[in-house]
């Protein structure tokens, strides 16, 4: 993340403490993906998520995943 980010954030109105929480949660997510990554557990789908949602999900799981 870089200063032109939270500046873009800023002009969607986002306030500082969003901006954190953002952060925070991407950070979390990046954790879990690699933590899943280096165990290589699969990862369980609600069946109720569209197909373009599990794409951006998953995909980024997929395409590290050790052969």
């Amino acid at each position: 993340m870089t200063e032109a980010d939270t500046l873009e954030l800023r002009s969607h109105g986002f306030t500082d403490r969003e901006i954190m929480d953002i952060t925070l949660v991407a950070t979390a997510r990046n954790f879990l993906s690699r933590t899943l990554l280096a165990l290589a557990v699969d990862v369980d789908v609600p069946p109720t998520l569209s197909p373009e949602l599990q794409d951006a999900l998953l995909a980024p799981l997929a395409s590290r995943r050790p052969m």
